[in-house]
């Protein structure tokens, strides 16, 4: 799964030249401004505050130029651009998301500070409304690769709860009844991140995730199943209210027939799933740090197993987390 899987830091420094390879070009800044002036032009920074703005400027000083530049053009995109750029422009960022989550802590901090100060996160909340399939997955994708951090440490990722309060949860948790696979797995996937924060994970479960997410895992495929289950697993965690929902929606039945069919590696986590479901719940809460680290555990461990499915079952796209959305139909993210 590209958004979450740990590669080779040589890897990621190819991805890295990938991603800025289309800001490389002489004219590329010439491109941008004839791009903006098209479509209404302004200020770029039209979303920030004071304070933004001295934030983005304190973490653009410490990233490389290279990726300093880069961001400049993404966010102008995103903020001007035609319909087809700004897919251009999510597709990058989230590129340099990943190259950067896994070329260190303090880069991939600094370049989310960035994104976050320079006023993305409601670009992006806008973007998983649009009525383009493609475009509501590559910015669930985009929030997905920017919610994750260094893949190498156990810290949490601050930046989680500020898309979270960025009005990220509620489009998220629409798209889990897509009536794309590809956008319902591109929303799973950024839930599954987000919920490593234990305010974000409340605000999830409170949005509607839990029902949703459990159809998925009766009637979706099986990559779309071990998703949910990878998800409700996480919200789970220290959580009473999402536990009281998973029992009210007969979990440990569905969990149980699970264990009877499909893929070896859907039966194996729905029988460890159902056995943790079928125990009390503890007596005393977890601290926020042990939570965050449980969930962050426990997410790695559905990613470790969906990028082995990639390798084993045929029509899984590697890398990719399942099909892409064909260009063009939408119809919104509600079911």
């Amino acid at each position: 799964q590209i958004f979450s899987t740990m590669s080779m830091r040589g890897h990621a420094m190819l991805v890295l030249c990938a991603a800025l390879s289309c800001g490389a070009q002489s004219d590329g800044a010439e491109r941008l401004r004839v791009e903006i002036d098209a479509h209404g032009g302004g200020d770029a920074t039209m979303m920030q505050t004071d304070d933004m703005r001295a934030r983005e400027a304190e973490a653009r000083a410490g990233l490389a130029r290279d990726l300093s530049d880069a961001l400049v053009d993404i966010m102008a995109v995103l903020l001007h651009g035609s319909d087809s750029a700004k897919n251009a422009a999510l597709e990058r960022l989230g590129s340099m998301a990943i190259s950067t989550g896994e070329a260190g802590r303090e880069q991939a901090r600094m370049f989310r500070s960035a994104v976050v100060a320079g006023g993305a996160v409601p670009e992006l909340v806008s973007l998983l409304t649009s009525p383009e399939y493609e475009r509501q997955f590559l910015a669930a994708k985009a929030i997905h690769a920017l919610a994750l951090d260094d893949p190498t440490t156990d810290l949490d990722n601050f930046h989680s709860l500020e898309i979270c309060q960025g009005g990220a949860i509620s489009p998220l948790v629409e798209l889990l009844a897509s009536e794309n696979e590809a956008v319902q797995g591109a929303a799973t996937g950024a839930l599954s991140v987000l919920a490593e924060n234990p305010t974000c994970q409340q605000m999830i479960v409170a949005a509607g995730a839990v029902e949703p997410l459990m159809r998925m895992t009766t009637f979706a495929n099986d990559w779309q199943k071990l998703g949910a289950l990878g998800a409700l697993d996480v919200l789970e965690i220290n959580n009473p209210t999402a536990r009281t929902q998973l029992d009210a929606l007969n979990a440990q039945t569905v969990l149980k027939g699970l264990t009877s069919m499909g893929s070896a590696l859907l039966r194996e986590q729905a029988g460890g799933f159902q056995q943790r479901l079928g125990q009390p719940a503890p007596a005393t809460q977890m601290s926020a740090d042990e939570q965050v680290q449980s969930a962050r555990q426990t997410r790695m461990k559905y990613d470790g197993v969906r990028h082995k499915a990639m390798r084993l079952m045929q029509g899984w796209e590697r890398g990719n987390g399942g099909p892409r959305p064909r260009r063009g139909g939408g119809g919104g993210g509600g079911g």
